[in-house]
């Protein structure tokens, strides 16, 4: 299970703020704590300010990778701070997120993972809008991932994520992206899934009771990856448990490593 840390997303208002002053130390010690909590892979996030989206996304590229060694989820609507994000890169191999089924999308996209050899989170929406039933996203899944496969990205390096709802509007919306999880990797064979996991939670009290049961609904399905708070110890360690139990940890010897290591609660 890839433990995407979601802490460095400048629409988060006081990483917008920090981003805005260049406060060096506030995103120093989201990063360095990230790493240290656990995450697998940093997200970086400079889309607050559109029109600055590009110069915050380099200053934030440099930045965390002067202080933390672990791979970049480089996040953006924008291929051009997408690009600005890939060209400062050099952490190991990133992940851009994400293309979705729109022709200018797919356009702006797909050379970008080609020329820097990425890893791509494939988005449910097309130009009709987000996948919000089973159906869709199947129908979604098999136009988008088949245009990126015939590009040359091969299968095990497609993110799939699936577009999680809030569960206080529809009670089906976490039993659907379960659903839809087991379903994409049964259709594609060696694909991998992630999704921003908090979403499930919006509008409900007590929301990280709510994340932590779904993170193991979900890895029960097959989910590969998440965009989750690291500093979430309970969360963490329930990732970790989940992955013994599921016979994805051989030997249980990530979870035992980790409980000597003060990562788990």
């Amino acid at each position: 299970m890839i433990i995407v840390g979601e802490r460095i997303n400048a629409t988060r208002k006081h990483v917008g703020a920090a981003v805005s002053a260049r406060d060096e130390k506030y995103i120093i010690k989201e990063a360095t704590e990230q790493d240290r909590f656990g995450a697998h892979m940093i997200d970086v996030n400079a889309g607050k300010s559109p029109e600055k989206e590009v110069e915050d996304m380099k200053w934030l590229m440099d930045l965390v990778q002067k202080h933390t060694k672990l791979p970049i989820c480089i996040d953006s609507a924008n291929a051009k701070a997408i690009e600005a994000g890939l060209a400062l890169n050099r952490n190991g191999r990133p992940l851009i997120n994400s293309v979705t089924d729109e022709p200018a999308r797919l356009e702006a996209i797909l050379p970008l993972v080609k020329k820097y050899g990425t890893m791509l989170v494939a988005l449910l929406i097309d130009e009709n809008g987000v996948a919000d039933t089973v159906p869709r996203r199947m129908e979604i899944a098999d136009s988008l991932v088949n245009k990126i496969l015939k590009s040359g990205v091969k299968v095990e390096d497609i993110f799939v994520d699936p577009c999680i709802f809030p569960l206080s509007t529809d009670g089906n919306y976490g039993l659907d992206a379960a659903e839809s999880i087991t379903k994409i990797k049964t259709k594609f064979p060696g694909i991998k899934t992630t999704c921003g996991l908090s979403n499930i939670s919006f509008g409900l009290p007590l929301r990280s009771l709510v994340n932590q049961a779904f993170i193991v609904m979900l890895m029960t399905a097959g989910l590969d990856s998440a965009l989750i708070d690291p500093l979430d110890k309970k969360m963490v360690s329930l990732v970790y448990a989940a992955e013994a139990l599921l016979n994805r940890d051989e030997y249980c010897m990530n979870y035992i490593t980790a409980a000597r290591e003060e990562k788990l609660t």
